[in-house]
This record gives structure tokens, C-alpha cells and sequence, in this order.
């Protein structure tokens, strides 16, 4: 490898880590908003016992920050989770009460 292939594969590392950044956050968060919906006792599954996360950050965590590449937190991963938690267990509900009408 010369050092000019160095930038380059430097660059392609990059892009690869952002998007493997990107995928980590949407499944941290799809997970986390499943878990959240299961906990909650207005979606009738049953008794479900829900493992979690042990906490969830409000932004990528500073150990996955690249000073390049990720910078900075992005999005607040508490308020997604509850957001995508609070979209699951209204669809579920949607879909129940929909299902003693008919």
C-alpha cells in the first residue's frame, strides 16, 4: 500500500463506519421501542418478559464518536425509542380495538 491508498482506504473506512453507525442507531432504536411497547401493559401479548437494554444514551455514545466521521451525537436516542415505542403500542391498540368491532 503506498501512502497516497492510505487517504483513500482511510475515506472508505469512514464511509463504512458512518453507515454502520446509521444501522446501529435505527436497530438500537426499532429494538429498544419494541421492548418498550412489550413492557407496556396496554399491548395484550400476554405475559411477555422483556430483557432491555441496561440504559439507553441520549446520543451516540461518546466511545463510537469519530472526530472525523461522527462528531457529534446526533439524534436524542431516548426520545426516538419512546417515539417509536409509543407508534407500536398505538398501531397494536389500533389494530385490537379494530378487531372487536368487527
Amino acid at each position: 500500500m503506498k501512502p497516497s491508498d492510505l487517504l483513500t482506504s482511510h475515506e472508505a473506512a469512514g464511509a463504512r463506519y458512518v453507515a454502520a453507525l446509521a444501522e446501529l442507531q435505527a436497530a438500537f432504536i426499532d429494538l429498544a421501542g419494541h421492548d418498550v411497547a412489550l413492557a407496556n401493559g396496554n399491548v395484550p401479548v400476554g405475559p411477555v418478559p422483556v430483557r432491555s437494554f441496561f440504559g439507553i444514551p441520549d446520543s451516540v455514545p461518546w466511545a463510537l464518536r469519530h472526530g472525523h466521521f461522527a462528531p457529534d451525537g446526533g439524534i436524542n436516542w431516548q426520545d426516538a425509542v419512546r417515539d417509536r415505542g409509543n407508534k407500536l403500542i398505538a398501531d397494536v391498540t389500533r389494530s385490537v380495538a379494530q378487531e372487536g368491532r368487527t
